[in-house]
């Protein structure tokens, strides 16, 4: 249960913070892409306001996108069926809209300002924690935005984003629900159980020709051959275009003095003696400051003088020792005085801890590769950067090359490629990385390619390589003889002869008294111990002096014979850590059903139109 609540909080929280960003990215991360198209076919209206089929279209390519993205080879084609993309975007569509009109009937906003200082703090925009422009234009033309059209994004979904927390924010819980939870969670259970093993029993199971055709006879619209196609396809990656890539003297230099500028060139040796400020005046620092100095005219060592006066624990011991520091370290007027100085020099320095005096020691100057000793790696990350560039922009122009041609023959020549071959597959893709890929398996069975026989879109496989597909063969699902289908049959029947075989044992043992049973005694498990205390907790609780009995399945498929004998009430929780986890989970699970039960409510209002 602990673990059901750290999960369903983190997703709200999630949900909470970024969700309505999050929405919106899923149905506008493309829209700079398509904004040639401009189709005025209106699919709805929600309150007067227009949802276009372009803005369906590209909703549900972003979906997709997104779905392969977080799913990769794991996820199931189905999900990428063009008309459930398409009702599941216009779905987001209408909901989205009716609450930016909310929003609006709110006169809720946020200024450009806020906005400038979102996008300039967030760390994936940022390099060393610094903004970097170049991070930030390439992220967000990856998504298809223009900048101006990424911050209106951003804008819209922040304002969005204000209406759903003040319903979130102001959820409560009483101390009553955290007792409860807290009982429940600490509850204890004693049971007594037999185990019947699936597997054992299906070794003494078997199963006759007669009873295999009769099954076969009734059900032969179950055993079919698959739809299946056989695909050429020609896949572009960034290594095409190596031979068209050169690096000019200027860029490998330039390179080179930004690879040397983040090198620490040089290390300096520095002692120091901290005088505090936070309990006593500058002026009373000062004057222990200057009472140091003289003594160090007088002879005195820096180290003995640290020792005595420096109130920094951790390098008074030492002498004021703090080794080697380079640049970026410490405070920055402390650094500022250490860098300027010469091997010897004691100088007096204020910082937000008090008055220093520092005294360099030695300095260290780094050895800085040459440029002939760093061409061969700068050349390589040139190059490598360079063709992901000549790439990306020629997803045009292989657009367009599969667009004019029915044949995938022009594109292979253009980029002096092969045309490839898979061998056939059905919906559930193939073994080869070209048909295991969900984007090649959704569009390889998608009416355009598969029944109008023409060239898919260009499909992105990553960063680097991009693929085009075109059906060379389809196969139509089609009834398999009963000897193809015989190994299937058997292995069914087989198994659900056992699980027969094993409830009906598990059933007997629990209304029968006999002692021959190998009956096993759990006593106060509590909750989550192992399956089967899991299993007993989706139990009611027993009646009287009696026992609560049930059967009860295993992952596995083997079955349980429980007796639940008793249930003892959890103590309250102590632990403040639990305590806050589970008011959390009870606040955070009630914003979201009146975040839910409010869309509801704006959506049942409104006046949609489809």
């Amino acid at each position: 249960m602990l673990q059901d609540i750290r999960d369903r909080s983190q997703s709200l929280i999630v949900k909470i913070i970024i969700g309505f960003i999050v929405v919106t990215f899923a149905l506008f991360g493309v829209d700079a892409l398509v904004t040639s198209f401009n189709s005025s076919e209106t699919v709805a209206e929600v309150d007067g306001q227009e949802i276009t089929r372009t803005q369906v279209l590209q909703a549900a390519d972003t979906q997709r996108r997104q779905l392969i993205a977080m799913m990769g080879n794991n996820i199931d084609p189905s999900l990428l069926d063009e008309n459930l993309l398409q009702r599941r975007a216009l779905d987001s569509l209408i909901e989205l809209t009716v609450l930016k009109n909310q929003a609006s009937n709110l006169e809720l906003g946020v200024s450009d300002a806020q906005i400038d200082n979102l996008l300039v703090s967030a760390e994936q925009f940022q390099t060393d924690g610094v903004f970097d422009q170049n991070k930030y234009i390439n992220t967000i033309r990856s998504l298809g935005f223009t900048p101006l059209a990424y911050k209106d994004r951003i804008k819209e979904s922040y304002v969005l984003s204000q209406l759903n927390s003040a319903l979130t924010e102001s959820e409560f819980t009483l101390p009553s629900q955290i007792n409860a939870i807290s009982e429940l969670q600490n509850q204890k259970r004693t049971y007594e159980y037999v185990q019947l093993s699936l597997a054992d029993q299906t070794e003494q199971t078997d199963v006759t020709d007669a009873e295999l055709k009769s099954y076969f006879d009734e059900h032969q619209q179950e055993f079919v051959s698959p739809e299946q196609v056989k695909l050429s396809y020609v896949v572009v990656t960034s290594d095409s275009f190596k031979e068209d890539v050169k690096v000019t003297d200027q860029e490998l230099q330039n390179a080179y003095q930004t690879e040397i500028a983040g090198m620490d060139t040089e290390e300096r040796d520095a002692s120091h003696i901290l005088i505090d400020t936070s309990n006593r005046s500058d002026e009373d620092a000062k004057a222990i400051l200057v009472d140091i100095q003289s003594k160090l005219a007088g002879g005195e060592s820096f180290a003995s003088l640290a020792k005595e006066y420096s109130e920094d624990p951790g390098s008074k011991d030492t002498g004021g020792e703090l080794g080697f520091v380079s640049k970026g370290i410490m405070d920055e007027s402390f650094e500022t005085a250490l860098f300027a100085m010469n091997v010897g020099d004691v100088q007096e320095v204020e910082t937000q801890y008090g008055f220093h005096l520092i005294r360099l020691n030695a300095i260290d100057k780094a050895d800085v590769p040459t440029l002939s000793e760093l061409t061969d790696q700068l050349t390589a990350d040139l190059i490598a950067r360079k063709v992901k560039d000549a790439l990306l922009d020629a997803q045009e122009n292989i657009a367009d090359l599969a667009y004019a041609s029915d044949e995938l023959t022009p594109l292979a020549e253009e980029y002096n490629l092969k045309v490839e071959t898979t061998a056939y597959f059905g919906k559930e893709g193939g073994n080869d990385s070209i048909s295991s890929e969900p984007a090649v398996i959704s569009a390889a069975f998608s009416d355009s390619v598969m029944q109008d026989g023409q060239n898919s879109d260009p499909i992105e496989l990553g960063d680097d390589k991009i693929v085009v597909i075109h059906v060379e063969d389809h196969k139509v699902e089609s009834p398999l003889p009963f000897d193809e289908a015989k190994p299937e049959i058997a292995s069914k029947l087989i198994k659900e002869k056992a699980e027969s075989v094993i409830n009906e044992k598990a059933e007997q043992l629990l209304v029968s008294a006999s002692e021959s049973a190998d009956w096993k005694k759990v006593e106060l498990a509590p909750r989550g111990q192992d399956e089967v205390t899991s299993l007993v907790f989706s139990m009611p609780h027993p009646q009287g002096d009696g026992s609560e009995n049930a059967v009860k399945s295993l992952v596995n498929g083997d079955v349980v014979a429980v007796k639940l004998l008793d249930v003892v009430v959890g103590d309250l929780d102590s632990d403040a850590t639990r305590t806050e986890a589970y008011t959390r989970f009870l606040t955070q699970n009630q914003a979201q059903l009146n975040s839910a039960s409010h869309l509801r409510l704006m959506k049942n209002n409104a006046k949609v139109e489809q």
